[in-house]
């Protein structure tokens, strides 16, 4: 049986090349991913991610770091580099991504990532901060 890690280095793989419409084998029937502004539940919550990402940039990468593993939750941690959706490059944008697998399959995936606040991806207006009124 491959280990958590293994689980998680697979689901990398098949996002960089053309198995990308498999990841969702890699997936928990009831799985949760959860990033900044959206989270997906479900049978198709893999897919579902997939199409929410697809309009936020032309393309983007990771660059691992370092991997965190204890038990049935592994960390990878690392940079995003890509094109934004203005065609222009972006690096070094700092992401931590917390896996729990079980059984040989994701059943969650918590992303963090400094997309917005690095201006590679709008906030939509009803996430941006509240600015006070002046009196």
């Amino acid at each position: 049986m491959d280990s958590p890690r293994d689980i998680v280095e697979e689901f990398f793989d098949r996002m960089e090349d053309d198995r990308r419409n498999t990841v969702g084998d890699l997936f928990a029937e009831d799985a949760v991913i959860s990033l900044p502004g959206a989270t997906f539940e479900g049978p198709t919550a893999a897919y579902d991610f997939l199409a929410h990402l697809e309009p936020r940039y032309e393309w983007a990468a990771k660059e691992f770091d370092r991997w965190l593993e204890a038990g049935d939750t592994v960390v990878s941690v690392g940079s995003l580099y890509g094109v934004d959706n203005d065609g222009a490059d972006f690096s070094d944008v700092r992401y931590v991504d917390i896996y729990v697998v079980r059984r040989g399959l994701i059943e969650r995936l918590d992303i963090w990532n400094d997309l917005a606040a690095d201006g590679v991806v709008p906030v939509p207006a009803d996430d941006a901060p509240a600015v006070p009124a002046e009196e």
